[in-house]
């Protein structure tokens, strides 16, 4: 089956709601092997609704709609899904029932937009939602299935798991796609394409996906079948091949992100860190802490912008300070060794650099950043020359940081 998702209204093709909809409906039905082909968006106007659903019903075997089943004039679905499916409204009693209730629960009176929720498109089935007032409407046929639901997030996602997917498995897809993922860092989408293809490795019936952000570059691989164990095995088959390429700069092979990848061997190593943070603002501290738990492993964190900052809270010297700047090889050690000092923690991470647009120069150009990193044995710093903006900068550094307390975590 291949599916084809379209999200209504105004307010997301104005860009003022981001729609996260249709990649949750997307996810679900891959996991059950309908195949999302397309997605689109459109407006209020039931024309363009009307024909966004005639041709995807030509095309494709699954349409989904969200939004547009509310009591407002603005709300058009139900009344374009009757001229799709020439039949017409009626009034279903157990919404209406459930409408009664709710308005008696909040001491209000009903009005007649309100009741309006209680029609719905005579022969449809009606998906249960057990967070709101808009049933999902589904039509099976002619071996098309179309369905309409809420655009409310927490309804959607009640209509999606307990009416549509079991619907679609019980009615058969009759493919299953699978995914692996491998998580690498500190290698460019390009150099990695670039050593598989000089392996010799070539994908064998899975497709291959590079998808980098500041965090890494994570390789997916998708493969699909009739039969899962066939697909499973072909997946593995490649996977393995392509880790045994790129395994050095792999951090993750089972879905779990930079952070929670780092943060989970702070705590399995039963070890703490601290932060001195010049160029980064404090944002290694925050992405360290926006972990739920993290006290257990996180100690303490200082800002030091100025020079007088670093002298005062991390004993950096004044003559470093003088002799190298503060954006130095030198200052970046000394600021990890006075908060190891100061927070007596096991590992400190420090990070001086020029995130700009200014204050860089020929010699210490904006994107510059020093990372330290200490413990018992020492300080180790890494020279970094990042590209992008301000807020760009300080991101890549903060993972850049996070994945040398990585390394170092593995080596213990």
């Amino acid at each position: 089956m291949d599916a084809l998702i379209i999200t209504i209204g105004d307010e997301i093709l104005s860009g003022a709601t981001v729609d996260t909809n249709a990649a949750y409906i997307a996810k679900k039905l891959i996991s059950i092997g309908v195949d999302v082909t397309k997605r689109c968006s459109v407006g209020d106007d039931p024309d363009d609704i009307e024909r966004e659903i005639r041709d995807g019903l030509d095309k494709f075997d699954v349409v989904v709609t969200t939004g547009g089943l509310g009591p407002t004039d603005d709300d058009m679905t139900k009344p374009v899904a009757c001229r799709v499916f020439n039949t017409h409204l009626v009034e279903h009693r157990e919404t209406l029932e459930a409408l009664k209730k709710l308005y008696k629960q909040l001491g209000l009176t009903m009005s007649d937009a309100a009741r309006g929720m209680a029609m719905q498109p005579k022969d449809a089935i009606l998906l249960s939602n057990p967070l709101g007032t808009a049933p999902g409407i589904l039509f099976d046929r002619d071996g098309k299935v179309f369905c309409s639901i809420a655009g409310v997030p927490s309804e959607m996602r009640a209509i999606v798991d307990h009416g549509l997917v079991p619907y679609l498995r019980k009615k058969g897809t009759g493919r299953v796609i699978l995914f692996k993922n491998i998580s690498t860092f500190g290698i460019p989408e390009s150099i990695l394409a670039a050593k598989l293809k000089k392996s010799g490795y070539t994908p064998k019936n899975v497709r291959l996906a590079f998808l980098p952000s500041y965090a890494g570059v994570l390789i997916r691989l998708r493969a699909e079948g009739a039969d899962a164990s066939e697909v499973e095995r072909n997946l593995d088959q490649n996977f393995k091949e392509i880790y045994e390429v790129v395994g050095e700069n792999v951090f993750s092979i089972d879905n779990r992100n930079l952070v929670d990848h780092v943060t989970d061997l702070l705590r399995e190593k039963k070890v703490t860190v601290s932060t001195a943070e010049s160029c980064t603002g404090g944002l290694i501290a925050k992405t360290l802490t926006d972990v739920p738990g993290s006290s257990e492993y996180f100690v303490q964190g200082v800002i030091t912008y100025s020079n007088d900052a670093k002298i005062k809270c991390l004993d950096v010297q004044a003559e470093t300070l003088e002799e190298f700047g503060a954006v130095s090889e030198q200052t970046c050690r000394q600021m990890a060794e006075g908060m190891c000092q100061l927070a007596e923690t096991d590992y400190a991470i420090s990070s001086t650099g020029i995130a700009g647009p200014s204050g860089g120069t020929e010699e210490k150009p904006v994107g510059l950043v020093y990372i330290g990193l200490a413990d018992k044995d020492g300080v180790v710093v890494e020279r970094c020359s990042f590209s992008g903006d301000r807020d760009v900068i300080r991101t890549k550094t903060t993972y850049t940081a996070l994945n040398m307390l990585r390394i170092k975590l593995l080596e213990k």
